[in-house]
């Protein structure tokens, strides 16, 4: 390419007819005399709050002015800052921004006036902005009852755009998740369980994170669960009813005995464990049975729940492991608690069967051993007991299901919950020794009999090796 330049002369030319003409000469200049750039357009990425120095290398600038301009206005011309910013500075060709704000995200460009059209080259710069992240409301808190359906959203902001995940604070999210991402989150048939601190997070990878909370409250009726114990004491023994409370608003709470709205005295203490009521029944006597409630209202409704306080033994706690330490014995150990003496305890126990098909148990075996005068507390009054009983003579590598029932002078108990034990397998020797080629199953031993003759034997037998009672003194 060449630039031509036109030099017009006016030659008076005389010539017979006394004609004047015009004659017009051209001569070009090259590009190596014109302005061209030595540096390349970039983009730059800046945090906010950097600086950032966008280059531009001009040569043969000659006569010729270099502008910076953004978005078409002017910062400077030539060796001059125009534009009323002090953040900006000229070195040499280049132009110096500080302080970077998201307002100078933009196009930068270089330009060049010179002969014919402008030369430019451009820079973008583009702000890089930690992550901002806000709640829905504003506030950060939500009210709703039970039953309705809520949306959790958090909205966030930055460049680049980033990502929301949410958690909640000592807790699970209620999809079972420890964390998840997206904007919001939906919770239908909202309940109780529900209520707590949500937490979304915005990072994009500039910066720190940047968080927001919602604190979730869930309105719902009172909802009550009801227990009942005994407790030892030196002036004798309490009965506790302790009632765990949960409502929103906060419920208040009533006990009752019978219809009779109970009000607290010296052998009847109301107290508060934050959700825990606890009534308390000191010096504890016959006529202190019945059936107590706890009732707990508040603006959205009421529960009640009632239990009985009789002298028939509560439910038995096994405390034995459930693994024998013999391949055919076992000590099962319970515990019961009873303010009156127990008078008889029933063991219903079964085999767990292997089949092919899965598993299936033998028939319910009905054992209610005697309790010796000497095992009776010498009190007329108890408290907790407990009570052993040795099984012999059971198949190695087997599962057993065992329930208990307790019996005192007011009646039996509710029979305890399945409990199950298995012992050891055959091969399992206490002192460390492994049966001899005899002694195994199927072989006869010396004593004229097989084992395993002599385990079925005792199996059906079940012999009552052990049955120990004891009661604490009072």
């Amino acid at each position: 390419m060449r630039e031509s330049v036109r030099i017009t002369t006016l030659l008076n030319l005389l010539s017979l007819g006394g004609i004047v003409e015009t004659a017009h000469f051209e001569y070009y200049r090259t590009d190596q005399s014109r302005p061209f750039f030595t540096s390349s357009p970039r983009v730059y990425k800046q945090q906010i709050g950097s600086s950032v120095t966008f280059t531009c290398r001009v040569e043969n600038l000659g006569s010729s002015v270099l502008i910076w301009k953004k978005d078409a206005r002017m910062i400077s011309a030539g060796d001059r800052i125009v534009r009323k910013d002090d953040r900006m500075k000229l070195h040499g060709q280049s132009l110096e921004l500080r302080d970077i704000t998201e307002e100078d995200t933009g196009e930068y460009i270089c330009d060049v006036e010179t002969y014919g059209e402008p030369i430019s080259q451009l820079h973008t710069l583009e702000v890089l902005v930690p992550p901002r992240v806000t709640s829905k409301p504003s506030d950060g808190r939500i009210v709703i009852r039970k039953g309705s359906t809520v949306t959790l959203e958090c909205s966030g902001d930055g460049n680049p755009s980033p990502n929301i995940t949410w958690t909640r604070q000592n807790n699970m999210l209620p999809s079972g998740d420890k964390s998840m991402t997206g904007s919001s989150i939906v919770i239908s048939e909202v309940s109780r369980r529900h209520t707590g601190i949500y937490v979304c997070t915005a990072e994009n990878g500039v910066g720190k994170p940047s968080s927001a909370q919602i604190d979730l409250q869930v309105l719902y009726p009172p909802e009550v669960e009801i227990d009942q114990s005994w407790i030892k004491t030196k002036d004798g023994i309490e009965a506790e009813v302790s009632c765990i409370v949960h409502g929103e608003p906060s419920p208040e709470i009533k006990w009752f005995k019978e219809t009779m709205l109970l009000e607290p005295t010296n052998n009847r203490h109301m107290e508060v464990y934050g959700n825990r009521r606890v009534l308390v029944l000191r010096n504890f006597d016959i006529q202190d049975f019945g059936n107590y409630s706890c009732q707990a209202a508040n603006s959205l409704g009421k529960e009640s729940k009632v239990i009985e306080i009789s002298g028939r033994p509560h439910i038995a706690k096994v405390i034995s492991p459930a693994l024998s330490f013999s391949k055919n014995e076992y000590n099962l150990t319970w515990t019961v608690d009873s303010f009156l003496s127990i008078k008889e305890y029933r063991i219903l126990y079964r085999v767990v069967l292997r089949k092919t098909n899965g598993l299936g148990h033998s028939e319910w075996t009905n054992i209610i051993p005697t309790i010796a005068r000497y095992e009776l507390p010498r009190q007329p009054k108890g408290l907790t007991y407990t009570g052993t009983f040795n099984f012999l003579g059971l198949e190695p590598d087997t599962e057993y299901e065992v329930i208990i029932q307790s019996r005192n002078k007011e009646g039996w108990s509710d029979p305890s919950e399945i409990f199950k034990f298995s012992t050891r397998s055959p091969d399992y020797d206490t002192q460390g020794l492994k049966w001899s080629e005899y002694d195994k199953p199927g072989h006869f031993s010396s004593g004229g009999a097989t084992q395993q003759q002599t385990s079925l034997f005792s199996f059906l037998a079940v012999t009552l090796a052990v049955f120990l009672i004891s009661a604490p003194d009072f």
